[in-house]
């Protein structure tokens, strides 16, 4: 009897120390197709079948831990709204491993089946997270062997005008990061160089948390490049060629031929080892563009009551060439410690002639004569060609440092330096319709400015994770960069000294910010602010420039304000299949120097264009509410949006009476709100077709005082863009994709309706690996057209000015295309990112 209350008293006193001991299970969640960490997701536990209360989330760095469990198995169950849940069967605690660390957890898309069978490519398009929408570049097939411009022409949230210019919900002010890191080049000259094959996904971010640049209406957009390598050397190469041979023609003023042939190739290298990465890469592009443009302008002659009018038409071919060389180097210094440095050359030329035939008179509005008023008609030839060309030389150099499992620092510093420069030739010749032929040289305008710039960014960076998984994250990233520009005027007789002008501008903004992440139950969050103090110096050489504002002359002007950027992000999860989102932020946007510069341009006969260094910074105020639903395989995302912006800046025009021309310039007028919804939706058939399709609707209205009149111009705008995949077999696969955009007013217009519609065929050999050839056939429906009209009236409400304007493109256009990848060793490693630009998105 004692032997046996000895020994009940021993399991007794056992079981009492055992169940004093409690252990945790800990990981780290990420995307199995990228490596990119999640945030947020959901862990939970189950034991012997029945799911426990017990459960936490992924903090903002994708880490988890769960503690104060007891010995014993449990069934670890990980979901995140839109990937597929796993479930870790029988992690034990024992009193020999209290404490168990299950890695890297991967989790797979929804979309991807995970059964042990061969499985397509089924990968939603686009993917929601709590700051950005994230577009998957591989499924735009038609804007293979392009450049960026290409892509980003795709995406609902973005579109790209008859310049190239490129705009986001209808701005074109938004800034481009490159893997993370904010670049200070143009960035219509930047996404012209990248090369759609080197891309991996684009970030659309329209509410930037606080780490990020407060700079830009239309937010951010994330460029992520190739990052995966393999241990040993990696290749890739890839080219195109196209064009449209049945649209060539040449004018027979000029004897310039006009065509639409293109070509495209690249060359990119890897070689990596366990804590060296090295890469580098090259991408060469040409690209013309085909067509003619027509105009019908009238001018008020406010000397005798009639209107001049210009009515115009002829040839109107672009071009766009690039050429860029990029290097890096990852070394991993020990297992807490990354350097990081690459270098970026680019080379870039966009221009565009015009070979216009003018006829111009003087009537009244509806072109009929006016008694007592001498029509005047005369006929004019006007070949115009304006380049603009750039440079650029990118540095960059980071290096982090992981201090402890919860704590962190990086450190990146990056230097720019930008040649850029613009020429303008534009003559004015006689013109005889009766014989169709060319005279003399009647007036000649030659432009020409460089504007070299230099700009330095650093950035310093501290990230602390508390137990309960919340984190704490603060820095600071100054950056400065400066210009010295000169501008030249010359026409027939020699240069024009009162036109000549030079600035000589610098611009510091000093930013701090902090920002605060976590999450109650299904709640989670973000909450930030951002401190920027603006230090901007611009001195005007000549203060006497020609200006279309009635100001006192000036030589210096000053903006010297701090301003403060408050951030706000959450989403709610009400199940497994949907979730609700809202953003906030207020932001700013300084004017483009190109806008400031007063250098005075002729674009065409009847246009001139010249900058306002008076321009101040726009303030924006965004709010966003989403909802995510997921239909099984399918999966849609609808986001109500509110953008308002004080103090915008409008590009207005008004007459120089002295010429009868329109001038053109830029000026803060008043303020515009957009307020509407977007759609993306993502739609899985099988294993064999996916489909993607974004659009929104939105009210728009611009409103304020142009030169004494009112203008307040609303429209209802919506667009529509569809993209769909379809693999017919192993080897074949078919993708089609659509834009239309609807028409919209301007501060003093309209700019018409759009639509385009493009194709594209995939072959990969099956006996060839990593070979692929891809034909596209784009304008299909011939249908690249776009015009504008734009008007303006002086303050009693006159109309002076009204200009209707078409772009005619050619098209259809064919392009071939045919990319190879090597690799030498079939085991991957991720390549070492920069940590800062990691830790920012």
């Amino acid at each position: 009897m004692k032997n046996i209350l000895l020994l009940l008293g021993s399991v007794l006193l056992f079981g009492t120390l055992n169940a004093q001991k409690t252990g945790s299970i800990s990981g780290t969640i990420s995307d199995k197709d990228t490596s990119e960490i999640i945030p947020f997701a959901t862990i939970s536990l189950q034991q012997n079948g029945v799911a426990l209360s017990i459960g936490t989330t992924s903090n903002f760095n994708g880490n988890f831990n769960i503690e104060n469990l007891k010995v014993g198995a449990y069934n670890v169950v990980i979901s995140f709204l839109g990937y597929e849940s796993i479930t870790i069967k029988d992690v034990s605690i024992s009193t020999q491993n209290l404490n168990v660390d299950l890695g890297a957890v991967k989790l797979t898309h929804a979309s991807e089946a995970l059964e042990e069978v061969e499985v397509k490519a089924t990968t939603r398009t686009v993917t929601n997270k709590i700051d950005r929408k994230t577009y998957k570049v591989s499924d735009f097939e038609t804007a293979r062997g392009g450049t960026a411009t290409d892509v980003l022409n795709k995406l609902p949230s973005v579109s790209v005008n008859p310049d190239g210019q490129i705009s986001v919900r209808g701005t074109q002010d938004f800034v481009v990061y490159l893997n993370g890191k904010p670049t200070a080049m143009d960035a219509t000259m930047l996404l012209g160089q990248i090369s759609s094959d080197a891309m991996v996904s684009v970030d659309v971010i329209t509410v930037p948390t606080s780490k990020f640049d407060a700079q830009g209406k239309g937010g951010i957009i994330n460029i992520t490049t190739k990052s995966v390598g393999v241990e040993g050397f990696s290749m890739s190469v890839n080219g195109t060629i196209g064009g449209a041979p049945w649209g060539h023609t040449t004018d027979k003023y000029s004897g310039y031929e006009m065509t639409d042939n293109r070509y495209n190739s690249g060359v990119n290298l890897m070689y990596g080892t366990g804590k060296v990465l090295l890469y580098g890469g090259f991408n060469i592009s040409d690209k013309n563009v085909n067509g003619e443009r027509t105009g019908d302008a009238r001018i008020l002659d406010e000397s005798t009551g009639a209107y001049k009018h210009m009515v115009a038409s002829g040839e109107r071919p672009e071009w766009y060439e690039s050429q860029s060389v990029n290097v890096g180097l990852d070394y991993k210094i020990s297992e807490a410690s990354l350097l990081s440095t690459s270098y970026m050359y680019g080379n870039r030329t966009e221009g565009r002639s015009a070979f216009y035939i003018y006829n111009n008179f003087f009537g009244d509005a509806d072109k009929n004569p006016i008694p007592g008023v001498p029509v005047n008609e005369e006929w004019i030839y006007n070949p115009n060609t304006d380049n603009r060309y750039g440079k650029f030389h990118n540095f960059n150099i980071d290096f982090s440092h992981q201090i402890d499992e919860l704590t962190k620092i990086s450190t990146s510093f990056s230097y720019e330096n930008s040649n850029l420069s613009r020429e303008l030739d534009n003559l004015n010749y006689e013109y005889d319709p009766l014989t169709d032929e060319i005279g003399e040289v009647t007036l000649h305008y030659n432009q020409t400015d460089e504007t070299p710039l230099d700009g330095y960014r650093f950035s310093f960076n501290y990230e602390k994770e508390y137990e309960n998984g919340n984190s704490f994250a603060v820095g600071l990233q100054p950056q400065y960069f400066s210009i010295d520009g000169k501008f030249n005027y010359e026409q027939l007789d020699g240069p024009v000294l009162d036109l000549e002008n030079g600035i000589d501008l610098t611009r510091g903004i000093y930013a701090g910010y902090l920002d605060y992440s976590g999450s109650a139950g299904r709640f989670n969050y973000i909450a930030g602010l951002r401190l920027e103090y603006t230090d901007q110096v611009m001195e005007v050489e000549n203060p006497d420039y020609f200006t279309i504002f009635n100001r006192p002359s000036d030589d210096t002007f000053k903006i010297q304000q701090l301003d403060w950027f408050p951030t706000f992000h959450a989403d709610y999860e009400l199940n497994e299949t949907s979730k609700l989102n809202f953003a906030g932020s207020r932001r700013i946007s300084r004017p483009p120097i190109k806008n400031m510069a007063p250098f005075l341009y002729r674009r065409h006969l009847e246009v001139f264009v010249v900058g306002d260094p008076n321009l101040e910074p726009e303030y924006v105020n965004n709010i966003e509410l989403g909802y995510d639903k997921k239909l099984g395989k399918q999966k849609i995302n609808l986001t109500g949006f509110y953008r308002g912006v004080d103090n915008a800046i409008f590009r207005v025009n008004t007459i120089y009476q002295q010429e009868l021309v329109l001038i053109r310039s830029y000026t803060n007028a008043g303020n515009s709100t957009s307020l509407g919804v977007e759609l993306n939706a993502n739609f899985v058939a099988g294993d064999w077709a996916t489909f993607f399709l974004g659009g929104s609707v939105y009210h728009y209205n611009v409103r304020g005082e142009i030169f004494g009149y009112n203008e307040d111009n609303r429209s209802t705008n919506w667009s529509l863009k569809g993209n769909a995949n379809f693999d017919l077999s192993e080897q074949f696969k078919f993708t089609t994709d659509f834009d239309v955009k609807s028409a919209t007013v301007t501060a003093q217009g309209q700019n018409d309706l759009f639509y385009m519609a493009n194709v594209a065929i995939n072959y990969a050999p099956k006996n060839v690996q990593n070979l692929t050839f891809n034909l596209k056939g784009l304008d299909i429906l011939g249908s690249n057209d776009s015009g504008l009209d734009t008007q303006a009236f002086n303050s009693a409400g006159q109309e002076i000015f009204y200009q209707e304007t078409q772009y005619l493109r050619v098209g259809p256009i064919v392009e071939f295309g045919v990319s190879y990848a090597f690799n030498k060793k079939k085991k991957e490693i991720k390549k070492n990112e920069n940590i800062f630009g990691t830790d920012e998105f």
